[in-house]
């Protein structure tokens, strides 16, 4: 019985031990955990509204890619990546330093709340641009990118908004080209099919979450530049955007991949 007691009290000891160091392998793994593309998808434990959504990717090089939709002036929207940044983590700290899109020196420090092969969450502790400081509380919770859905969504996608009550009820066409670009396409007054010349549409894809640029707006009759993001799904020849849009509204696409673009005038 004495002996038994001993191993027992010897295998409670070594799992504590092993625990401990496994707790403090989790957190000196930090470095090498967070390397990768990831998508915000809660904000202070709610969802993040889809056009809201940011991603960050850390990369092995110590560079940080950052992108998300940016207002360039009043009447003007973009999606832009941009790469000007740098980071360090020690310990459950990461330390950005850069120079963001409208060219101010750019600081900030997060505290890592949780971080596996899936997930990432951290407090911001404070931000400062151009020197000016401002402290942060928000909890941000982000989604490792782990798949490239770009070679199935690229090609020719025809379909429309599927929400209940929507101002857009017309089917569409949308060409997804290799090089980031696409060609939207719209019947006009005398549904006749049409290539939107103006459009300057650009996509970026990061896992499911689809950000595009286009311009003036033919729905809501808006004019300049804007960008929008929607979560997808494809399953074979089938595709479904969802959004989360203000007041929890969502809203839906559905469409089927065809063999080719439309004939225009």
């Amino acid at each position: 019985m004495k002996n038994a007691a001993v191993l027992a009290s010897l295998a409670v000891c070594i799992f504590g031990i092993i625990g401990c160091k496994k707790d403090s392998s989790d957190e000196s793994n930090y470095a090498q955990l967070a390397i990768g593309k990831w998508v915000n998808t809660r904000v202070n434990n709610e969802p993040v509204l889809t056009d809201a959504a940011f991603v960050m990717e850390l990369r092995a090089d110590k560079v940080e890619l950052y992108a998300n939709g940016f207002r360039t002036d009043a009447n003007n929207a973009s999606w832009m990546e941009t790469d000007n940044y740098s980071y360090s983590i020690t310990n459950e700290t990461i330390i950005l330093n850069g120079t963001d899109v409208y060219k101010k020196t750019y600081h900030a420090e997060f505290k890592i709340l949780t971080l596996d092969d899936a997930t990432m969450a951290f407090n911001i502790l404070e931000v400062a641009s151009d020197g000016t400081v401002h402290p942060g509380s928000t909890t941000y919770t982000l989604s490792r990118v782990a798949a490239d859905y770009s070679e199935s969504f690229k090609g020719v996608w025809y379909g429309k908004c599927t929400s209940a009550g929507s101002a857009d009820t017309e089917y569409h066409y949308w060409e997804y080209l290799a090089d980031g670009s696409y060609i939207y396409y719209y019947l006009d007054a005398n549904k006749f099919w049409t290539k939107k010349s103006d459009n300057r549409g650009r996509y970026f894809l990061y896992g499911n979450l689809l950000a595009s640029n286009y311009a003036n707006d033919l729905i809501s009759g808006g004019s300049g530049q804007a960008f929008e993001c929607w979560n997808f799904s494809i399953a074979g020849n089938t595709m479904r955007w969802t959004g989360l849009r203000e007041n929890n509204k969502t809203v839906t696409y559905e469409m089927q991949k065809v063999a080719s673009a439309p004939a225009t005038r």
